[in-house]
């Protein structure tokens, strides 16, 4: 299929046909829904605060040293200069997990083409951005940590491979920048893999070339040197943060359940078979037998190893006592790569017994259409301006708070936040309206005051307002509301 044109013709051709499919479903209507509560609304808040930070070593929540999340800061630094950019917006601290997701398939279609397969590369970043897990909550298109580690993760994964089979030392550097690159994103989460990385080493006879490398000592010594120095530096800034590394991401984590995420054995493939890799996943056990019998040893090794390293990947999360969805989502390129290496197979196949080349070619569209058009739809049509569904009120709060950075509500004093609401939620508005210059504050129920309006967000914060003031509704918005309050009660002890 590629005769007429070279490889690196061929290559710039299917990563403009890539960017064009990928930019609906992953921009589209990006700033349509508010920010997700707990990780999104936290990222976002931290990412705000760090454009007025003197520290970027030390990542902040409410202006506080941040020992809940304690991942290193990249992703809050790429956020933060988005929001210096845009503006404190939804779009802004999205567009960096949008933009990964392109530059992951991107960098596969590059990476697969330097060794001569760049269909491996293309279908495989088709079926990225048809994967629900990819695109739906948590991942591409919010402002969360994995999308931005799963790019790194599967970038120096392919990265290493590529140098496995050409000794180009180039992939080899790329394979420590991008490993660090993971690990300033989202920490010990980012090492999963290399167990895996090892075997394959000593399976393919080369460890003794690896330890012979020069590039080998300067990759691990850089990577000492930025990973080391950012932990030790922030311990050094913001005292107790190895200690909330340890309790949050090492022992702690994964050896105790935390937050109640506990799951069976069974939780990750069950999530790939009925949430995330739905349209896919009975594909893959006749895609590997498809790579095993195949004649093409490269693409033998290429399926071999993305298979391996989601087994170590899912074996390793399934371990861990704490279980989240959106650990298994580095697993899904590499799923994906098991497919691209069968359907490219399938192409050659074609191609080499159909004897009328333009015959061959129209099976190969036809076939490619068939198998993307109902996913892709499904995708799309999902992100048509997108609703809040069971949730609508619930997030009818930043409703409102988007109608007051916008102007569409105005008044001229300060709206009073009540600290007992959720606040996790609202920090990062709260700073938008600061920085749009709309006046508000955060009270305790007990010293609110008559006179002053504030914004209720939930019931059971309503009964206990109406239980100490009589007020008058200025905004109603399903279940949020802004109200003045007009007279103080009597409260009978």
């Amino acid at each position: 299929m590629n005769k007429r044109f070279s490889n690196k013709k061929l290559t710039i051709i299917l990563v403009f046909i890539f960017i064009l499919i990928s930019i609906y479903p992953l921009f589209a209507f990006l700033d349509s829904l508010p920010l997700r509560t707990w990780d999104e609304s936290r990222v976002a808040a931290s990412s705000y605060e760090m454009t007025k930070s003197s520290n970027p070593l030390v990542i902040t929540f409410d202006n506080q040293p941040d020992h809940w999340s304690v991942k290193p800061p990249l992703t809050i630094w790429i956020q933060a200069l988005s929001i210096k950019i845009f503006g404190p917006s939804e779009l802004a601290v999205r567009l960096p997990s949008a933009l990964s997701i392109m530059l992951l398939g991107i960098i596969i279609i590059l990476l697969f083409s330097k060794l001569k397969k760049p269909f491996i590369g293309f279908y495989t970043s088709l079926i990225i951005i048809c994967t629900k897990g990819i695109l739906y909550y948590h991942f591409g298109r919010n402002a969360d940590y994995d999308a931005m580690l799963t790019l790194f993760i599967i970038s120096y994964a392919i990265s290493l491979f590529a140098y496995t089979e050409n000794k180009q030392g180039k992939y080899y550097l790329l394979f420590f920048l991008f490993l660090i690159l993971a690990m300033l994103t989202k920490g010990i989460q980012a090492l999963i893999p290399l167990p895996f990385i090892l075997i394959y080493i000593l399976f393919r006879k080369q460890f003794l070339e690896f330890l012979r490398n020069k590039y080998t000592y300067f990759g691990i010594l850089g990577f000492i040197l930025i990973i080391g120095g950012y932990y030790f530096g922030r311990e050094i800034f913001d005292s107790g943060y190895l200690k909330a590394v340890y309790e949050n991401e090492l022992g702690g984590r994964y050896l105790k359940v935390l937050e109640e995420h506990q799951h069976g054995r069974d939780f990750y493939i069950t999530e790939l078979k009925n949430s995330l890799f739905t349209y896919f996943f009975w594909l893959v056990p006749p895609a590997i037998l498809i790579n095993l019998i195949t004649k093409d040893k490269l693409i033998k090794r290429i399926s071999n190893y993305a298979l391996g390293m989601s087994l170590i990947i899912l074996i390793v999360i399934t371990i861990g006592k704490t279980k989240l969805t959106w650990y298994v989502f580095p697993i899904l390129p590499l799923l994906a790569i098991i497919l691209g290496c069968s359907l490219s197979t399938v192409q050659d196949y074609i191609l080499r017994n159909i004897k009328n080349r333009k015959l061959g070619i129209g099976i190969i569209i036809i076939g490619i259409m068939a198998l993307f058009f109902s996913p892709y739809k499904e995708i799309t049509k999902h992100f048509y301006k997108p609703g809040e569904g069971e949730y609508e009120a619930y997030y009818s709060r930043h409703k409102i708070m988007n109608k007051l950075i916008d102007r569409e509500i105005e008044f001229n004093e300060s709206i009073v936040y009540i600290s007992q609401d959720n606040q996790q939620d609202l920090i990062f508005y709260l700073h938008a309206m600061d920085h749009y210059g709309i006046l508000n504050k955060k009270k305790d129920i007990q010293y609110l005051e008559v006179g002053e309006i504030v914004q209720i967000n939930e019931p059971e914060i309503d009964k206990e307002v109406r239980k100490r003031f009589e007020y008058d509704t200025l905004y109603h918005h399903i279940q949020s509301k802004l109200v003045r309050l007009t007279e103080l009660k009597e409260i009978n002890n």
